[in-house]
């Protein structure tokens, strides 16, 4: 077994994250039009940090003579077959099943350089878990992810020993297997990380996990602890050259590139978010009546106010979406009001903002927020008397089946529609979701309900390392990056995957990679696909996913209304 803990001990399977807990930390960390609960702020001055550290890069030979070298600009299929044993040809899939993983390569033979980078060697390719201690508001999150119906950490971490056998089987290392161990923080502070501080702490992990674990790169507890990969600490594991899988969720794509080759992320950066977010209202909803407000709203002229993170990062995005939508669209700048990523003051703020939303006459709430905010100001808007339209935006888990039943629903029922980055629920948890079907093939049993087992997380990580080639540096491992092809179809699950386009949809390259998102509505009746349960996120246009600059216009075709109507 390749899961070990920071004394080189094998860990017993249990104690890992949920899914719903990586969303629902995702979702706290939020940019104008995302959020999530524990994702901090980098503090300190950019242009006076510290450059990574010395004897970082690369020590090894030139790469191996082979079909693909990284940065060539182009993925060459080989003849031949995987390590795997998978034929390797134009259009297969490293790992059979998986339409996330990157294009297949013929086992590798030769000389993979040894130690290339800290970390690496001519067998292994270290990389640390950090995870926090447990906390009152972990505690929170954790209770709030079993109501939503999610599975346990013990399930989760599991399932996720087995994907790390499979991935090391399948995928194309080189001659190296993957080695993920453990660390739980001993000076991080999560909540503190969360507002922004507790850098002092993050970099003295960071300096452990470098100097002490010789680590190559680092991962959060994958969906239990996306904080543990927060801005701050992945600015201060930048400076020790790790290399930082799933950093700074839901930042903006200046930060990562400030912090090439680095720090990565799946999750959409917030300057794509923000762009596609005053296209979505821009096309779709604003110059139009609220017409899925109730009460006293319905039919008024819509107004829009946004609910989001006190973040600089995700504040500098709800600005882009402001920015945009008067510039290109000649439209009022939403209503903004800010948040604290403080679980233990989410129904205080809650109650707050729903009464500046109402006094301020908004028709339409834009969820810029993570979930049990979105329990909390569902609550709050009911016992206030005021039925808004409630504008999903994608981010956090908020658009997922699980979390969107805890919402009041007398408050959202055909009133919650917008736009969703993920694929729908069933597609992620359901029995013939992609991990489901192919966990039955590989292991004859049926996932557990609520849990992937860190799926997307891993084969994030393993695409990384494979695009890197044989000699692994955190330089190849960019360079490599450019040469994958959009991922993820057909059924595109957590979103279509490319690192082909910037914030814009247009020019340059990004660091994070969901690109798009489709649109939906909440249906508190129909029956969800991935547990057979009342109440499910519905798809308008086919399911067809929009990236920036191709959103349709006219108005959404939510609750049974025409397309494109007025």
């Amino acid at each position: 077994m390749t899961f070990l803990d920071d004394d080189d001990d094998r860990v017993a399977p249990g104690s890992t994250g949920h899914l719903a807990r990586y969303w629902w930390i995702y979702a706290l960390v939020a940019v104008v039009a995302v959020v999530a609960v524990v994702v901090p702020v980098v503090s300190g001055d950019d242009d006076e940090e510290e450059q990574p550290a010395a004897g970082t890069a690369s020590t090894a030979a030139p790469a191996a003579e082979g079909p693909w070298r990284p940065g060539s600009g182009d993925l060459v299929h080989g003849s031949g077959t995987t390590g795997g044993g998978v034929a390797c040809e134009e259009g297969t899939s490293q790992v059979a099943g998986v339409g996330y993983s990157v294009p297949c390569l013929p086992a590798f033979e030769g000389d993979n350089g040894g130690e290339t980078a800290r970390g690496v060697s001519a067998d292994t390719v270290r990389i640390v878990v950090r995870r926090f201690p447990s906390s009152a508001n972990q505690q929170t999150v954790d209770q709030a992810a079993r109501d939503a119906g999610f599975a346990t950490r013990d399930d989760s971490k599991a399932i996720a020993y087995q994907w790390l056998e499979h991935f090391n089987e399948h995928y194309e290392l080189y001659g190296r297997r993957v080695e993920l161990v453990e660390y739980e923080s001993e000076f991080g502070d999560g909540t503190a990380e969360a507002l922004g501080g507790g850098r002092e702490g993050a970099c003295a992990d960071a300096t452990k996990i470098a100097e002490e674990l010789d680590a190559f790169g680092v991962i959060s507890q994958p969906v239990a602890d996306a904080g543990s990969t927060s801005g701050v600490f992945a600015d201060c594991a930048r400076q020790e050259g790790l290399v930082v899988f799933d950093g700074a969720p839901y930042y903006t794509e200046e930060y990562f590139a400030e912090r090439d080759p680095y720090v990565w992320s799946i999750v959409m950066e917030c300057e794509r978010i923000g762009f596609q977010d005053a296209e979505y209202m821009g096309k779709r909803l604003l110059g139009r009546p609220a017409a899925h407000a109730k009460g006293d709203l319905q039919g008024k002229p819509r107004v829009l106010g946004t609910y989001v993170p006190d973040n600089p990062y995700y504040t500098r995005c709800i600005d882009i979406a402001n920015d945009e939508l008067e510039r290109t669209y000649d439209a009022p700048r939403n209503m903004v009001v800010t948040y604290q990523l403080d679980v233990s003051r989410f129904a205080e703020q809650a109650q707050r903002a729903v009464v500046q939303f109402k006094d301020a006459g908004v028709t339409s709430v834009v969820l810029a927020c993570d979930p049990i905010s979105v329990i909390f100001l569902t609550q709050a808007a009911k016992a206030q008397d005021y039925f808004p339209e409630w504008i999903s935006i994608g981010v956090a888990g908020t658009d997922t089946d699980n979390f969107a039943r805890q919402y009041e629903q007398s408050v959202v029922e055909g009133s919650l529609f917008g736009m969703s980055q993920l694929g729908s629920t069933a597609k992620i948890y359901g029995p013939d979701s992609e991990a489901n079907r192919l966990y039955q093939e590989v292991f004859g049993e049926t996932l557990p309900r609520g849990t992937t087992g860190w799926f997307s997380a891993l084969v994030h990580v393993f695409n990384l390392v494979q695009a890197a080639g044989p000699d692994l540096t955190a330089e190849n491992l960019a360079a490599g990056v450019t040469t994958l092809p959009d991922l993820g179809a057909p059924d595109f699950a957590y979103g279509r995957w490319s690192f082909a386009s910037g914030p814009d949809g247009v020019n340059g390259t990004d660091h994070t990679a969901v690109d798009d998102s489709r649109e939906v509505y909440w249906d508190a009746d129909a029956v969800s696909l991935a547990d057979g349960e009342p109440g499910t996120w519905v798809e308008t246009e086919g399911g067809q996913r929009f990236a920036n600059g191709e959103w349709p216009e006219g108005e959404p075709a939510v609750f049974g209304a025409a397309p494109g109507g007025e």
